[in-house]
């Protein structure tokens, strides 16, 4: 495993472990709080009614659905996600009644599947939603695309009259 990579994962299970903090801290019946209602307020096809647990559900989703193409994707291929699996899941974790430790389960698969993509892996280039990438630029792109949606959690937090954590102060002590 290389540096990138092994830097990749430390940072992203910090990430993980603080938006689980997020969560952790906002009340249960904040979760599915709507904190607008007009048109714009939806990430594209799959969210289309925003809330604290539907985006922390989504970029559980996400992820599962990356790490179980990331190894494997064809040079070139252009990666699809699978909307049966997909809504499978979200169903699933929207009714389970430990949505965080639900969470952490999955992340620890992901966890394992992301450090065991081999270096020529890692070169392989992909194509999704219209971008070109290699693997471990798409890696980089699943750590923003939790960091994107943490930034949506704790504005909504905020907007539901509750305190959102010190983004700095929940990080790990040492990151990477």
């Amino acid at each position: 495993m290389n540096s990138e990579q092994q830097r990749f994962l430390a940072l992203f299970d910090a990430l993980v472990e603080a938006n689980n903090a997020w969560m952790t801290r906002t009340p249960k019946d904040k979760w599915n709080w709507v904190p607008f209602d007009n048109p714009n307020m939806k990430f594209g096809d799959r969210i289309s009614t925003i809330t604290i647990k539907s985006v922390f559900i989504h970029t559980i989703v996400g992820e599962v659905q990356w790490a179980s193409m990331l190894p494997s994707v064809a040079d070139g291929a252009e990666m699809k996600m699978d909307p049966p699996k997909i809504k499978a899941l979200t169903q699933q974790l929207d009714e389970t009644s430990d949505l965080i430790g639900e969470s952490m389960k999955l992340h620890a698969q992901n966890m394992q599947a992301f450090a065991e993509i081999s270096e020529n892996q890692l070169a392989k280039n992909l194509r999704w939603s219209g971008r070109d990438w290699t693997v471990m630029g798409f890696l980089w792109g699943i750590y923003s695309h939790r960091s994107y949606h943490l930034g949506n959690i704790d504005i909504f937090m905020r907007e539901a009259d509750e305190p959102a954590p010190d983004f700095f102060s929940n990080f790990r002590q040492q990151m990477a």
